[in-house]
């Protein structure tokens, strides 16, 4: 392992990041349910909910090319977002949980090695684009 985190503990942080990510996914199915089929909200959602779940796949295939094992568990921000009632009120709790993910995958790209960082920056950079379409798509919808 190079830079600075064990492997030890690069497991951990990107365990900590699948729960997370698998949460986002899950939450944003139910959320799905609350606009129409391929309405303008619908399909931004869903191009969110497909990132989501593609960053769980990369980061499970990460976890594995390290030997490690990948947790199956569902991060916190599920419970809490499924119980925001309100379709703006749902997007701003979106945005700001993709935020957190943004902040937690800078903060760890100095420390992490080649593969992981590479990984890390793409899923930040995900999240950044995701951000950007719920705030847009914030405006258009309904108090």
């Amino acid at each position: 392992m190079v830079k600075g985190l064990t492997d030890q503990q690069l497991a951990e942080f990107l365990n900590r990041m699948l729960e997370a990510e698998r949460a986002g996914a899950r939450a944003l199915v139910v959320y799905l349910d609350s606009f129409e089929r391929n309405s303008e909200a619908w399909t931004v959602l869903r191009k969110v909910h497909e990132d989501e779940a593609h960053n769980c796949a990369l980061i499970g295939e990460q976890l594995r090319k390290l030997g490690r094992d990948y947790s199956h568990a569902t991060g916190e921000f599920f419970d809490k977002a499924i119980a925001v009632q309100g379709a703006q009120e749902r997007i701003a709790f979106l945005v700001k949980g993709l935020e957190w993910a943004v902040r937690r995958y800078a903060e760890a790209l100095p420390d992490l090695p080649g593969e992981p960082r590479a990984l890390c920056l793409k899923m930040r950079n995900s999240h950044l684009r995701s951000i950007a379409a719920c705030q847009r798509l914030s405006g258009t919808l309904p108090n």
